[in-house]
């Protein structure tokens, strides 16, 4: 199970836009037997901070992102997304990106992230399965969690030291 703040992410094509400290904290949190796969282009905010039993592989173009992906075994993929990656792509190959994103999450969990929003993730996002936007606030964090149900919103209170709540 993957948990961004308070919202469980489980199968499927999921999109999340969160501050960095919030994205490091649910991959160094994510915990399974098998190895998930963390995929990132040129330049990676967060991998320097990446803790775990992850298998890295970097892509320095969209055609090479998709052939790591149209390999990937894992059970779990990570994405962070890289808008460099897109620079010369034409639209066929934004679409074959995502379709192949679309496929993949029908039997396993991706979760295609960012630190930093920009048009193309937000293209991205409309084609996931779920969207989970989280964005920083004083004295918190503000939840927006997207799927086929609607959306749910809330706010989430820094705790020091806590990026997320434990169930009990």
């Amino acid at each position: 199970m993957i948990e961004v703040l308070s919202v469980e992410v489980f199968g499927g094509f999921n999109a999340v836009a969160a501050p960095q400290e919030v994205c490091l904290d649910f991959l160094n949190r994510y915990r399974s037997r098998f190895p998930a796969l963390y995929v990132c282009g040129n330049r990676s905010k967060v991998l320097d901070g990446v803790r775990g039993n992850f298998g890295v592989r970097r892509g320095f173009t969209i055609h090479q992102v998709i052939e790591i992906l149209l390999n990937a075994y894992q059970d779990t993929v990570f994405i962070e997304h890289d808008a460099m990656l897109f620079e010369d792509c034409d639209f066929h190959t934004l679409e074959d990106f995502v379709m192949l994103l679309r496929q993949i999450g029908r039997d396993r969990t991706v979760v295609y992230f960012t630190t930093k929003r920009d048009r193309i993730f937000d293209f991205i996002t409309t084609l996931a399965d779920r969207y989970i936007l989280v964005e920083a606030e004083e004295g918190g964090y503000f939840i927006a969690d997207v799927d086929d149900e609607g959306i749910t919103q809330r706010f989430y209170p820094k705790r020091a030291g806590q990026l997320t709540l434990e169930v009990f």
